[in-house]
């Protein structure tokens, strides 16, 4: 079985940018003979960049991505940008 979500890690604060970096999750699992085996993977996906002034998101290719985009990936994420 598998289990996959988008995730946000700890934002970091730089020269009066805030990064908050955008992550898949995945987990898998199997039950066999009486055991059970796991498998967990966790890859940088996007970034967004929060400016006094703007609030961008590119994926990690460099490719410019709407926020809006990025909430329909994970909702939690249009909270977390609001604080900023």
């Amino acid at each position: 079985m598998e289990k996959k979500e988008v995730a946000i890690n700890n934002p970091i604060a730089v020269a009066g940018l805030t990064i908050i970096p955008v992550v898949h999750v995945s987990l898998n699992y199997w039950l066999h003979n009486g055991g059970a085996s796991f498998f967990g993977v966790k890859q940088p996906d996007a970034v967004i960049v929060v400016s006094p002034a703007e609030k961008r998101a590119f994926r990690i290719t460099g490719e410019e991505v709407s926020i809006d985009q990025l909430v329909e990936e994970a909702a939690d994420i249009k909270e977390i940008i609001e604080r900023f």
